[in-house]
């Protein structure tokens, strides 16, 4: 018997309020209102600032004579002076002005020299520690080719160190004949 498998419903069922039918309670009316009206106020006030604002870019630009540009206007505060340009009539804070601004020149010069120093110290380590890897790599070689050639020349040795069957059979006879005339020597009494 197959058993049967339950799925879902192809398209769920909503239910949805209908928000045209419902008209808003008084309490949510309330606060709507009282929201526009915090807007209303926001925007009377931000047109004020803003015409506050505006006259006194007038009254900046027609005091200076020239039209405003894009540099920074420091605000004016009542009751104290402006102050003039910073080096106006001291030649020697100017000069010790120009000596600083070198001085810093010079040090981002040297210091964007010691960057590439650094930089060029660090290639050289990797590339020596690149070669250092490779002749360690290449002595182990050498080092497991000289153990296998010792290996092969001992073996070699042992190899030939040892005689032939033929050898020792064509040797044989020769050999027992001198160790039976090797050993009857006369004895001088």
């Amino acid at each position: 018997m197959k058993p049967t498998i339950a799925f879902p419903p192809a398209k769920p069922e909503l239910k949805l309020q209908s928000h045209s039918a419902t008209l808003p309670t008084p309490e949510e009316r309330r606060r709507l209102e009282e929201d526009i009206e915090a807007l209303r106020q926001r925007e009377t006030n931000l047109r004020e600032y803003e015409a506050h604002l505006r006259s006194w870019q007038d009254k900046l630009e027609s005091s200076h004579g020239q039209p405003a540009s894009a540099q920074y206007i420091a605000p004016v505060v009542p009751g104290r002076a402006a102050s003039g340009a910073p080096f106006e009539g001291d030649p020697a804070l100017h000069a010790a002005w120009d000596k600083v601004i070198r001085a810093r020149e010079l040090l981002e010069a040297e210091q964007a020299h010691l960057r590439d120093d650094r930089l060029n110290l660090k290639e050289a380590n990797a590339v020596l520690k690149r070669r250092e890897d490779a002749l360690a790599l290449r002595e182990a070689r050498l080092t497991q080719r000289e153990e296998e050639f010792n290996t092969m020349l001992e073996a070699s040795i042992a190899e030939q160190a040892k005689p032939s069957t033929l050898a020792r059979f064509t040797q044989a006879p020769f050999m027992m004949a001198k160790s039976v005339f090797s050993s009857s020597k006369p004895k001088d009494e």
